[in-house]
């Protein structure tokens, strides 16, 4: 397979991942990024979404090199996300804990003999991978691995002296109508859940 075969059969499959996000989250909930090669062609990129789509300009951030406030265009509200995994820990870190009393309680009421006998050992065997898994489990969704990839390609495109658009939809706007617009000037597309 050649190397133009390999990047079309890749764009393909990105473009397949986009679109079943899209569907399955409101649009205000997505953002998308796009990465020019030059200046000029991001800005014809702003004026074609203004024209033909219903994107507020104040939904559009340009990112730079050297921009110095490009932590805060990838990451809005870094507050919020935050106090989300903040509470997702505690919540989740609570269920496991929860879980784990209640199979130690079964367990030692009318398990083997072997809890019955060991009722102490039996919560704490217990308790202990409860809390841990979900504690792992508020881990894994603080992860964010989707918007690791926009991330990525933005900061990736900055390294290599390109510019990017970032655009925050809101509802009812459209991801596809927005990849429609920006694809013919753009050197990559990408989306992510905020």
């Amino acid at each position: 397979m050649s190397k133009a075969e390999h990047k079309v059969q890749k764009k393909g499959s990105n473009e397949n991942t986009n679109n079943r996000r899209a569907s399955m989250m409101a649009s205000e909930y997505l953002q998308v990024a796009a990465v020019f090669d030059t200046r000029a062609n991001a800005q014809d990129a702003i004026d074609a979404v203004s024209e033909q789509t219903n994107i507020a300009l104040s939904q559009v951030e340009l990112v730079e090199s050297g921009d110095p406030k490009l932590s805060e265009k990838l990451e809005k509200g870094t507050e919020t996300i935050g106090n989300n995994l903040w509470t997702s820990h505690l919540v989740l870190g609570s269920v496991g804990l929860f879980i784990g009393l209640i199979c130690a309680f079964l367990l030692t009421q009318y398990g083997p003999a072997l809890t019955q006998q060991n009722p102490m050992f039996t919560y704490i065997a217990l308790i202990s991978p409860g809390i841990f898994i979900g504690l792992f489990i508020a881990g894994l969704l603080g992860l964010r691995p989707d918007r690791n990839q926009i991330v990525q390609t933005v900061r990736h495109a900055i390294r290599n002296k390109q510019v990017a658009l970032i655009i925050s939809l809101k509802q009812p706007q459209s991801v596809a109508e927005l990849e429609t617009v920006l694809r013919p000037h753009a050197s990559d597309v990408v989306e992510a859940i905020k």
